[in-house]
């Protein structure tokens, strides 16, 4: 039975905001129907979440944070790591104070926001982008306690990085590190985010795409390659045009021989979608079908990568550029070449988008309008043009 100061309801941001702070000396209790061990409690002026919950059978209050600074979603995403924690036999609250006792960066993001975080809520691309990123460019302060890092070292390590390996390393860096902070707040950490006014640096957005004159190149380059499955990696990126993460990871499963599209469950949009095939398409996909004997799972299998399939086929590529006499392109500029292609012979950006899988919301509802025929005609239309270039003995 509720005492008189505990309230219960389901929680919202505008029922939160209604409710009146408590009287001069006291506080009460709201507890929420959405979600079990949610609590918030309300004040004179303060109304905070905290999660309400047994431990080692004693019942334990852990702070998740003020009203005034997190959102009712971050409460929840918050309180279902903590709930993991005591799964995995940790008291939130013994956690939380590795934190505030001013905890270096190397032990934070290893110990404690790469499982904690990354491995809960991110995906294998994104988990395998913080680690490379962390690993590469967080060097000189990994040893460095969170509370001496000021924004003047973070300016410092930006134009380091930036001059060795470039601005948008640099940028993914302050990113990958203000993104530290802003979970080690949530966490109970009590200090500043050094990185909040460090401006990034303005990318330039790329148009790089093969050009006439390079694609027999490539092409014969291709044709020289040894490796089987990396030419048949490249041809796919360039014929179908979707991103290089999707590539990697299509699975023989994914791919309807009879309606000539292949299935991305999930791409970077978190929206499944179709990728339509050309002729040139299907038939390397059917020569690999002959060819996989051992019955893989993955269209492009690898033995030495975690996931089972091709991850980063760094120095492949760039013996590939080598022989090619081609420079400055990297396999995600095979995609702006295929729909590039589509647009010098005349499609449309609807039809461009769809056939990349470009959902941005002002194509949205224009894609819905779309039938698959004229995304076809465009691709095949495309895939010719490029394949005109080539002379007909190299075909």
């Amino acid at each position: 039975m509720l005492k008189p100061t505990e309230k219960r309801f389901k929680f919202t941001e505008a029922k939160i905001a209604r409710l009146p702070f408590a009287e001069h000396g006291t506080r009460y209790t709201v507890y929420d129907d959405n979600v079990k061990n949610l609590i918030l409690r309300v004040g004179e002026k303060t109304k905070v979440y905290y999660m309400l919950k047994k431990f080692n059978g004693k019942t334990i209050y852990s702070t998740i944070g003020n009203t005034k600074a997190i959102s009712l979603s971050d409460a929840y995403k918050i309180l279902s790591e903590m709930q993991n924690d005591i799964l995995h036999g940790k008291n939130p609250n013994q956690e939380r104070q590795k934190i505030r006792d001013n905890i270096t960066i190397k032990d934070f993001f290893e110990n404690i926001y790469f499982p904690r975080h990354a491995l809960m809520h991110k995906k294998i691309r994104s988990q395998n982008e913080d680690k490379s990123c962390y690993n590469l460019y967080l060097g000189p302060i990994k040893n460095c306690k969170m509370m001496d890092i000021t924004r003047n070292t973070v300016s410092v390590l930006q134009q380091q990085i930036a001059e060795s390996h470039g601005i948008y390393a640099a940028n993914h860096t302050m990113r990958l590190l203000r993104a530290m902070y802003n979970k080690a707040i949530d966490w109970g950490y009590v200090g500043e985010n050094p990185v909040m006014r460090v401006k990034l640096f303005k990318e330039i957005k790329r148009d790089r795409f093969l050009q006439p004159d390079e694609i027999p190149r490539f092409f014969n380059a291709l044709a020289e390659e040894p490796n089987t499955m990396f030419r048949n990696f490249c041809m796919l990126c360039l014929l179908v045009g979707q991103r290089r993460s999707n590539m990697q990871s299509i699975k023989w499963s994914d791919i309807d021989f009879d309606n000539r599209i292949i299935r991305i469950p999930e791409t970077k949009t978190g929206k499944p979608q179709n990728a339509y095939l050309s002729d040139q398409a299907i038939d390397i996909l059917k020569e690999m079908q002959l060819s996989n004997k051992k019955d893989h799972v993955w269209l492009f299998p690898s033995a030495f990568s975690k996931s089972g399939h091709l991850e980063n086929p760094a120095k492949m590529w760039q013996n590939l550029l080598n022989r090619a006499r081609v420079s400055n392109l990297r396999i995600h500029d095979l995609r702006r070449t295929f729909a590039s292609y589509q647009a010098i012979n005349g499609a449309s950006n609807t039809i461009i988008g769809k056939s990349i899988g470009d959902t941005s919301p002002t194509a949205i509802s224009i894609y819905a309008r779309v039938t698959e025929d004229p995304i076809r005609q465009s691709i095949q239309t495309a895939t010719d043009h490029m394949f005109s270039f080539i002379k007909p003995k190299d075909k």
